[in-house]
């Protein structure tokens, strides 16, 4: 707790407390490492208690007592197979027959990124994309929800680099036809116009480019099923890009070293679109579930972490959590 005096009355001294209730163990290891003076890999363990707030849970249970590891400092896929194998092994040697759910969240971004949606756009789809699963009338909702939250910013002047040479020509005629009927044309004055008018254009081809990307979306998260049938199935959405194909060939080596630690792949369901969380994972991430679908715990890799919680650099990290309640 940190105390801030704020007065005196009566002798008597007032403070204010501020408690910061620790959400994960994550965030602390990453904080704890960039605040080291020595690099190197390390292999730390947790547990205690955590502390959120989560609207979905069935019965809210603000305090939960988490257990887990991380390995930090250390890249590629025999890193990834070694926490992953970990947390399929702890739940093993209790009796727990768990699945494992692998998914891959720097292959869908790297994807989605040939949409050249904004940032704020990307996020906003990728955490609605559920919706997609109900057909046409979920797509419907989620671009519903879209118009309704960026509806567009009026105030966003747009760029002249941004326009193409059509672009120019119309605006061009539209300043001519208002310079023929003054300076002003239905209360509006002539920039205001043709910035309204390019503004309508960039939003038309914005939507084509997030129609495009939840095609995109939709057929990626069908994928769910066995190693072999899913990286054949993604291996066309790949095809021609060096960088998917790399991140996809590392992804592969990391689940067939599981083998290496009698991982069984009949155990394995390959599932592209899971997402623990979009805010600090850039990697392949994974889920623990029973067969009746219960989530048992989860991770993934986080190599940009230790950056933005105030570290110089990147780190590779890897990591999960077990859900002891």
């Amino acid at each position: 707790p940190r105390e801030k005096a704020l007065g005196i009355h009566g002798g008597l001294i007032e403070t204010s407390v501020m408690l910061a209730l620790r959400p994960e163990f994550t965030a602390a290891a990453a904080h704890r490492y960039a605040r080291r003076t020595e690099t190197g890999v390390v292999r730390w363990q947790f547990s205690g208690p955590v502390f959120e707030d989560n609207p979905h849970d069935p019965i809210p249970a603000y305090q939960r007592h988490s257990a887990g590891a991380e390995l930090i400092g250390s890249a590629g896929p025999a890193a990834d197979a070694e926490i992953i194998s970990m947390a399929a092994a702890g739940l093993a040697g209790l009796g727990i027959d768990a699945r494992l759910i692998l998914g891959h969240v720097g292959l869908t971004r790297h994807l989605l990124a040939r949409y050249s949606l904004d940032a704020r756009t990307q996020r906003f789809i990728l955490e609605r994309r559920s919706l997609l699963t109900r057909s046409e009338a979920g797509r419907a909702e989620l671009l519903e929800e879209l118009d309704r939250y960026f509806p567009g910013d009026a105030s966003t002047e747009p760029s002249a680099a941004a326009m193409t040479e059509t672009d120019t020509q119309h605006m061009l005629d539209v300043l001519l036809d208002t310079t023929r009927r003054g300076q002003t044309m239905g209360g509006r004055a002539r920039p205001d116009i043709a910035r309204r008018l390019l503004r309508k254009r960039q939003q038309a081809a914005q939507r084509g480019r997030i129609e495009a990307a939840l095609d995109f979306l939709h057929a990626w998260m069908q994928i769910n099923s066995g190693p072999d049938t899913a990286f054949d199935q993604i291996a066309p959405f790949v095809d021609g890009d060096e960088e998917a194909r790399a991140l996809l060939d590392d992804w592969r080596r990391a689940i067939d070293l599981l083998a290496a630690y009698d991982i069984p792949a009949a155990k394995l369901t390959i599932k592209p679109d899971l997402a623990r969380t979009w805010d600090y994972y850039t990697g392949s991430v994974f889920e623990l579930h029973t067969g009746d679908g219960l989530q048992l715990g989860g991770g993934g890799r986080y190599d940009e972490l230790t950056r933005l919680i105030g570290g110089t650099d990147n780190v590779p990290a890897v990591g999960f959590a077990y859900y002891m309640d």
